[in-house]
């Protein structure tokens, strides 16, 4: 597997052919995965706080999402990325395979009944797609609360999921993985989980509870200016992603000497993002 390391966190780069064929195999085995996706907020969290870095190094795949790390991977560790994995995507082609291969699907989590809206857009994409929801209520960031809520585990339990699908979002704004240690306490007691993965807020995308952006945004890597302006509550985080992060970036560049070679690096890269169709 083709992978880098960026302020000391593993990313996978797969194309999705690769992906779909590794998502394939372990659906038809019988070890428990766990795959993240890890974006700049991720890594800005990282970087300070061991636990959380440790937490995505354990995980048996780890996406790249978000437009910053392409050029971050250029700029830092010298790798070219050849695919991107934002959480709607991940999803999509989850659910697609689980259809295929009559595999149930399970999300956990979600707002605003947008689980319950994104079960019902998945059932009309794929219409032989056993998929159900679960809503646990507000779940505290701490690493305690699946062993406290024996309700939500026996519920999940009920459904007998083969992948298991998390929307928490992530965390406050300030402190993420949330969703990722949920994951790591949930996994032991549900032993026939065969795949886990995190997608953020990608129930409310494809649920509807928020609108998408633009295929052609999507595609320049602008989904957080989309994301601005239906959301202008997510400034905050906005500005980590895609200005405290390159800053970041930049500043570990100056410090190591290589701010030139990664500015030559990184162009070819941006030029290339713009132009993909």
């Amino acid at each position: 597997m083709d992978s880098f390391y960026l302020f000391d966190v593993r990313f996978d780069d797969l194309s999705h052919k690769e992906w779909e064929g590794q998502v394939l195999e372990w659906l038809r085995g019988k070890t428990p995965r766990v795959i993240v996706t890890p974006n700049p907020e991720f890594l800005l969290e990282a970087r300070d706080n061991p636990v959380f870095r440790d937490l995505l190094n354990r995980a048996d795949l780890s996406l790249p999402d978000g437009v910053g790390i392409r050029f971050a991977c250029a700029a830092l560790a010298d790798h070219r990325l050849r695919s991107r994995h934002p959480g709607v995507d991940v999803l999509l082609l989850l659910a697609e395979i689980c259809a295929r291969e009559k595999k149930r699907l399970v999300l956990v989590g979600g707002r605003d009944g947008s689980e319950k809206k994104t079960v019902d857009r998945l059932r009309n994409f794929f219409p032989a797609l056993e998929v159900t929801c679960v809503n646990p209520g507000k779940v505290r960031g701490d690493a305690t609360t699946v062993e406290d809520d024996a309700e939500v585990v026996d519920r999940i339990r009920v459904l007998s999921p083969d992948v298991l699908v998390v929307g928490l979002g992530q965390g406050d704004g300030k402190r993420q993985g949330k969703q990722e240690r949920f994951i790591r306490e949930l996994l032991p007691l549900l032993p026939g989980i065969r795949i886990a993965i995190g997608v953020g807020g990608a129930f409310d995308m494809i649920g509807g509870v928020l609108p998408r952006a633009p295929e052609r945004l999507r595609r320049m890597g602008l989904e957080w200016l989309w994301r601005l302006w239906i959301q202008p509550a997510r400034a905050r985080r906005i500005l980590r992603a895609c200005f405290v992060f390159p800053a970041v970036v930049v500043w570990d560049t100056l410090k190591s000497g290589h701010f030139l070679r990664a500015c030559r690096a990184v162009l070819p890269e941006v030029v290339k993002q713009f132009q993909e169709k």
